[in-house]
């Protein structure tokens, strides 16, 4: 039996291409544009929803070209099962149509008891870091997470000295490998960190310094190197798409876990593994637009343990203003979390319209 018409959603899409005011430079290697897509769906009561997928170049095969090519694809109108029937491949594409869901019903708020948290600033690679922290030092950030993997890790770490030699009181520094250290370069890392001695303390965790673990045999081992290593190891490319064999292994890691929400795919499925999982999770941005910037914060805030670790959205300024960042979401070290409805995303949805 078809589901009866007030079950069916209009579903509509628009791409964006938005530049790096400074093109972001990583061991995985230059990203000058950030491009995606914002989903509306709307109801026949008038009720609407936005919701953007954004997938990250490198961190799995989805692309936003593939995200359009189903979108185009699909019907009009979808009934919320058939919208859930999105491949799992598509991940970014899965959780936009959940976040807007989640809009519609007014679910996708803030908790009151969270007013404001703090963000960890992004430094670039090399040496430009130094004068970097010290700017964002000046306008009060706190933590600092600093791209590492570019250069050997004898002149990386060099420069590691000084920068922990240069952060301000209270400072700490998180080091981003993006999965790009080998076994060799790793052993070299960890012994210069077990020889800083107290400055190393300042280091709050070493982001995926090895590509991500595929099969158990190989998990169990990164596992037992991150038991050893001489500060914590956080995952981040390791658990992106949360499928079910990286959620059983994530419950189990030693260390935190950096959770990016715009590629966590189902929603409701992380948000039952989160509870169930009571994981030291560390939640970063994927460069959105505010729209997915917003849902990012909610699901952020959402979480028992938030405000242990600052937020890792401190690069809120990485782009030109061009009417897809709201004023609610102003670059600093505190972000103020305010409750969004539908009607403040439909000025960059008609920007959208445009072309940008």
């Amino acid at each position: 039996m078809p589901a009866p018409r007030a079950a069916y959603l209009r579903l509509e899409f628009r791409a964006y291409r938005r530049k790096f005011l400074q093109p972001l430079v990583t061991a995985r290697g230059v990203w000058a544009a950030r491009e995606g897509l914002v989903v509306r769906l709307s109801d026949a009561d008038g009720r609407v929803g936005y919701g953007e997928a954004a997938p990250i170049p490198g961190f799995s095969q989805e692309t936003p070209t593939r995200d359009y090519a189903w979108l185009r694809s699909a019907p009009d109108e979808m009934t919320p099962a058939e919208l859930r029937r999105v491949p799992e491949r598509l991940a970014c594409l899965r959780w936009a149509l959940f976040c807007a869901q989640e809009m519609m019903a007014e679910r996708l708020k803030p908790p009151p008891k969270v007013r404001k948290v703090s963000m960890a600033a992004l430094l670039p690679a090399g040496s430009a870091a130094r004068a970097a922290l010290a700017r964002r030092a000046a306008e009060g950030y706190r933590v600092f997470k600093w791209k590492i993997g570019l250069d050997s890790p004898p002149r990386e770490f060099s420069l590691l000295e000084k920068l922990l030699g240069e952060l301000p009181a209270g400072g700490r520094l998180r080091l981003d490998a993006n999965g790009a250290l080998g076994r060799r370069e790793w052993a070299a890392w960890c012994d210069g960190l077990n020889a800083l001695g107290p400055p190393a303390q300042n280091i709050e965790f070493f982001e995926q310094p090895l590509p991500p673990a595929t099969g158990a045999v190989a998990w169990r081992e990164q596992k037992r190197l991150a038991t050893v290593a001489p500060v914590p190891v956080a995952l981040d490319e390791g658990v992106a798409g949360w499928s079910a064999q990286r959620c059983a292994h994530a419950a189990r890691w030693p260390g935190p876990l950096v959770v990016k929400p715009s590629l966590l795919g189902d929603g409701a499925e992380f948000l039952r593994w989160r509870a169930k999982a009571r994981a030291d999770l560390v939640y970063s941005s994927a460069f959105e637009t505010s729209v997915g910037l917003q849902a990012a914060l909610c699901l952020a805030a959402s979480d028992p343990q938030v405000g242990r670790r600052a937020l890792g959205f401190g690069a809120l300024d990485a782009f030109a203003c061009d009417g897809l960042q709201l004023p609610a979401h102003a670059p600093g070290p505190t972000l103020a979390l305010r409750a969004l409805a539908a009607d403040d995303f439909l000025e960059a949805w008609n920007r959208l319209a445009k072309g940008i």
